[in-house]
This record gives C-alpha cells, sequence and structure tokens, in this order.
C-alpha cells in the first residue's frame, strides 16, 4: 500500500490541448484573489489491486491523516498492511501519528529523503491530474471532486476491480443546497 498527499489543490484554471478557431484561442481567466481555499487529496494506492482510491480534506495535519488511515484500516480489518510513506516532517514523524499507526497495526515504510519519486503513487498522481484536470476551470471545489472521483470510478470499472476494499474508503457526502 502507498499513501502521499496531493495538494495544495486550489480553483485556478488548469492549462491544456484543445481545438480552437484560428486566431481566436480560448484565454484562460485571471486569478489574482483566491477566495475559495485550498483542499489537500490524501491519497491511497494497493500495488497488488492496482486499486487508487483516496480522501480530500481542507488541511494536511496530524489528525486529518490519522482519520485516513483509520479510514484504511477499516477496509482491511484482518489483513496485515505495510504503507510506503514520504518523509513529511512534522506529520508523518509526529508521536500521536506513529502510535496511532502501532494501535492500528499499520507498518510505516519510509522511502529516502528526497526520494519521494520512489513512492509508486506519484505516477498515478501524474495520470490523475492529466486525465481529470488538464484543460479545467472549475467553479468550487464540489465540482472539481466529483470530477476526480468520476475518474477513479472509470479507472476502476475499465480496471474491473469496482469491488476492492479499497474502494470503500471514498465519501462523498451529500451537497447542502442553500436558498439565495
Amino acid at each position: 500500500m502507498c499513501f502521499d498527499e496531493w495538494g495544495p489543490l486550489d480553483l485556478k484554471p488548469i492549462g491544456g490541448m484543445a481545438w480552437a478557431r484560428q486566431k481566436r484561442p480560448w484565454r484562460m481567466r485571471a486569478t489574482y484573489r483566491r477566495l475559495k481555499g485550498t483542499e489537500q487529496f490524501l491519497g491511497f494506492y494497493d500495488v497488488h489491486a492496482d486499486c487508487l482510491s483516496g480522501l480530500f480534506r481542507r488541511r494536511k495535519t496530524v489528525l486529518e491523516i490519522s482519520k485516513a488511515f483509520c479510514c484504511l484500516r477499516r477496509c482491511y480489518p484482518r489483513k496485515r498492511l505495510f504503507v510506503i510513506l514520504d518523509n513529511l516532517h512534522h506529520v508523518h514523524d509526529h508521536p500521536r501519528f506513529l502510535a496511532l499507526l502501532r494501535r492500528l497495526r499499520i507498518r510505516p515504510v519510509w522511502t529516502p529523503t528526497e526520494a519521494s519519486w520512489l513512492n509508486l503513487i506519484e505516477a498515478q498522481f501524474g495520470v490523475l491530474k492529466r486525465f481529470a484536470l488538464t484543460n479545467t476551470d472549475d467553479p468550487s471545489h464540489v465540482a472539481r471532486r466529483r470530477r476526480i472521483y468520476a475518474y477513479l470510478r472509470y479507472r476502476h470499472r475499465k480496471l474491473a476491480n469496482l469491488h476492492l476494499p479499497l474502494n470503500r474508503i471514498r465519501s462523498f457526502r451529500s451537497i447542502k443546497l442553500e436558498q439565495h
């Protein structure tokens, strides 16, 4: 199992390639002020089953990552888990987080310093960005989350691994609609 954080994901136009009329290209809007904040994608990648999943959180704190690992343990209740982690100081090496990993019976496997590219989930994040976020301009974080989860569903359907335990990790909350 591999784990890594992908972000910060902020709401800005992401360029790409598209067809346009000659001499009239599509222009990206200016984003001088970004008032809607950022999000982090806390991703898990099951290497043996080739299954990618994860959770969106506002921040990358010890508490948020601990909750994500509790969700991971609920997906695999009886299996022995080895999770490849990078050396994110003050979060992954925090005493509370390490105590939680011991309590959940999850063994961390650290990548060497400055070698996060050895974590196999990094390549999956590149493909995810290319397929789900290239040439987009999302109005909200909910729209971006839906686009990423739609790609993950497509990926799992194509690989025929819809019924793997790691697919139960993501929880998409219903959206509250407010009247104006």
